[in-house]
């Protein structure tokens, strides 16, 4: 804790080391993409698959990797203010999603009872944001082939009755109510502590937004849109830019109702 104690907090958000581990993670995942990219190449040349097949799958696996990093990018950009560049480009470019990170760092922060943030706040919000994220890959490591041969593959079988497809839908309507939910109670008040000289007090102060439920409505309809065009108008080059666009189109319309002063 002394040591800690004598670092300067931007000594340790753009220290030297943290970059040199965002290179590496950075290379280790695309070292890792193109081995596997050369792999799956060479097995399809084996197997005789056509060479539009091929190009197709490569072209919609590029759009999809990018245009979600727009997302990723701004993210970043968003919390590079308060954590620096290093921390956010190393979380968000391995596991996680842009909305777990910033509410894992906001549960820290709310924690360490500071916005002012000193070396062990940034510390704790470091561990929040990266323990809380490699269980899923260490199940996945040591269970998932017992837990794919036990619930996964029984439950996509195509002879009788299949659960497997109402299963993963009923799964994606509870994320996706979880987050109405949380938009739609903010309506109504929300608590946050009170901040005086840039640190959070004792006193809770009540307030109420509506920016969440606005921004979840503009994504929601330009989902539905984009659909609707892939649909019916048989647009399917917007098939792999949904998710994206509709990412991209729900935080501009934050930063809109930002800049006409509705928080």
């Amino acid at each position: 804790m002394m040591i800690l104690a004598a670092l300067n907090i931007l000594d340790v958000k753009e220290a030297w080391w943290l970059y040199a581990v965002g290179a590496f993670v950075t290379l280790f995942i695309i070292s890792g993409s193109l081995f596997f990219a050369h792999h799956a190449n060479k097995r399809s040349k084996e197997l005789n698959m056509p060479q539009e097949n091929i190009k197709k799958t490569i072209i919609s696996s590029i759009s999809f990797s990018i245009l979600p990093s727009i997302g990723i990018f701004i993210g970043v950009i968003t919390m590079s203010g308060f954590l620096g560049i290093a921390l956010p480009w190393i979380r968000l470019s391995v596991l996680g999603a842009l909305h777990y990170e910033l509410m894992a760092a906001d549960l820290a922060v709310e924690g360490v009872n500071a916005t002012n943030i000193t070396v062990e706040n940034f510390v704790t919000i470091a561990f929040t944001m990266t323990i809380a994220i490699i269980w899923g890959s260490l199940f996945t490591l040591f269970f998932f082939k017992k837990y794919q041969s036990k619930v996964v593959d029984k439950s996509t079988k195509k002879e009788g009755r299949s659960f497997g497809p109402l299963l993963f839908q009923s799964v994606f309507i509870g994320l996706i109510s979880a987050y109405f939910g949380d938009a739609f109670s903010r309506i109504f008040g929300y608590n946050t502590r009170e901040i005086v000289d840039g640190a959070y007090t004792d006193d809770v102060i009540t307030s109420t937004t509506v920016v969440p439920l606005i921004v979840f409505v503009v994504s929601f309809l330009t989902m539905m849109l984009l659909d609707y065009l892939v649909q019916k108008k048989n647009i399917k080059w917007l098939e792999n830019f949904q998710l994206s666009f509709a990412m991209v189109i729900g935080m501009t319309s934050a930063v809109l109702l930002g800049m006409g002063g509705i928080y």
